[in-house]
Parts: structure tokens; C-alpha cells; sequence
């Protein structure tokens, strides 16, 4: 992954990055700088959540991108991720952590992370990673633009106004016959974005007023169906966790 190819997603972003190591910090974030179009940073949790809501007030819109470590002072980073959530459900977040923060994973990914950087950093992962949060946060915000219409695979897209998933190509154009449970699990991918979606969240949404009570496993056979019936649709698996859409 070239410096070039990550900047041309990068360029136009914002970014709020925490860590309470000084050296460490002040190392990555001249990285950041380079790449982003606009870098805070912050000393502990307690601070990043202030800056957070002073770029909100001040832009009246939120960071694109928040960085932070784990085990910080005042707030550690799940506590502080919790209190964004609350403000914005959809923030992309990035978590840095040391591998003896493992403990911290379940707990993370269930709240909805799913981008991490381990210490020491590999320049090669960082690009990784801000490649694919940042490609996604630009393609989310062009298909806003597209009157509700979503591009979800190869010359595959999703009409949120009349909640039909179709395939163009060209001048041909199919619509794809969804199910009741199939239309459920694409409406909580798409409005989860790059979010993880968990098992308990789909048992809660899909099946919350029907009389049948759903398993991993019926779940389990519900998506490998989808997946054959739109082999274009690429639904991501967490074994025991949840699933996401990629798009």
C-alpha cells in the first residue's frame, strides 16, 4: 500500500486522535498530518471527548475519523467510544492498542469497532487500515448524494426510498425478489455502514415481533441462502459475533 493511494482518500478528511503517550503521539501524528486534511489531537480520554464536541459545535458536524488508544487517564478509550456513540452512532473509529489489551476485544467489537492498529505501529498496517475506513467514509457520502441510491457490489445497488435491491448494468436492469427476513438483514447492514452487526442486535430488529426465536445457526442458514441467491452482495462473518456488509 503506496502513500499515494491512501492520500487520495485521506486528503479531504478530518481527524481526531487521542494517546497519552507524548512520544508515541507526536511520532504518528506527523504521520497523520501528512495524510489527513485536518489533525487534532488529544492528550486522554477526558480531552478527546471535549475536542470532539467543541469540532461538532464549531463545524457543526463531527470528525470523519477518531483515533484512539485504550488504557488512558480520566476516561479510558471504551468509555470514551461509548459517549461518542451516544452522539454520533455512526463515527468511524479507529482503536490503537498493545497486544495485552486483548481482554479489551470482545467488548470493543460488540460496541461496534472493527478497525484496530496493534503497537508498535507497522507503517504498512496504518495504510491498510485508513485506506479501507477512509474509502468507505467516501463512498457513504457519495451514494448520500446519489438520491438514496446505494451501490452495494459489483453493478448492485440498494434504493433506500423504495427499499428494492436491483442489479444495472448499462441499460439492463434487474430487481432481485427479497424475502421478508433477507429485506430486514439488508436495511440493518446498510444503516450500520461499516459497523459490525452483532447477533443479538439482528434477533432483537429482525425477529423482535415475531413468535419464532431465532438461533446463530437458523440465522446462520438465513444468510448462507442470501448469500447464494445475490453472490454479488459480500456479507462478512465474525464466527460467534455478528456480520457486516461490504461495500
Amino acid at each position: 500500500m503506496q502513500f499515494k493511494k491512501v492520500h487520495e482518500y485521506t486528503k479531504e478528511l478530518s481527524v481526531l486522535y487521542i494517546e497519552d503517550d507524548f512520544n508515541f503521539r507526536e511520532d504518528t501524528s506527523e504521520i497523520f498530518s501528512k495524510l489527513f486534511s485536518h489533525v487534532d489531537t488529544a492528550v486522554d480520554g477526558k480531552d478527546g471527548l471535549e475536542k470532539y464536541l467543541s469540532y461538532f459545535a464549531t463545524n457543526n458536524k463531527y470528525y470523519d475519523i477518531v483515533i484512539t488508544d485504550i488504557n488512558m487517564p480520566y476516561i479510558n478509550g471504551i468509555e470514551l467510544i461509548k459517549e461518542i456513540y451516544q452522539h454520533d452512532k455512526n463515527q468511524s473509529i479507529i482503536v490503537v492498542s498493545a497486544y495485552n489489551d486483548s481482554e479489551y476485544l470482545m467488548e470493543l467489537v460488540n460496541i461496534g469497532i472493527e478497525q484496530f492498529l496493534l503497537k508498535p505501529l507497522s507503517l504498512e498496517e496504518v495504510f491498510e487500515v485508513l485506506y479501507t475506513v477512509s474509502s468507505k467514509i467516501l463512498n457513504l457520502n457519495t451514494n448520500k448524494k446519489n438520491k438514496g441510491t446505494i451501490q452495494v457490489g459489483d453493478n448492485l445497488f440498494w434504493d433506500s426510498e423504495n427499499l428494492s435491491l436491483f442489479i444495472q448494468e448499462d441499460e439492463y436492469k434487474k430487481d432481485i425478489k427479497l424475502t421478508k427476513n433477507e429485506l430486514s438483514l439488508l436495511k440493518i447492514f446498510i444503516k450500520n455502514g461499516t459497523r459490525l452487526t452483532t447477533l443479538q442486535e439482528l434477533f432483537n430488529i429482525v425477529w423482535k415481533n415475531e413468535a419464532y426465536l431465532g438461533s446463530p445457526e437458523s440465522l446462520n442458514q438465513i444468510i448462507s441462502r442470501f448469500r447464494r441467491k445475490v453472490p454479488l452482495l459480500t456479507i462478512q462473518s465474525l464466527y460467534g459475533v455478528g456480520y457486516k456488509l461490504i461495500f
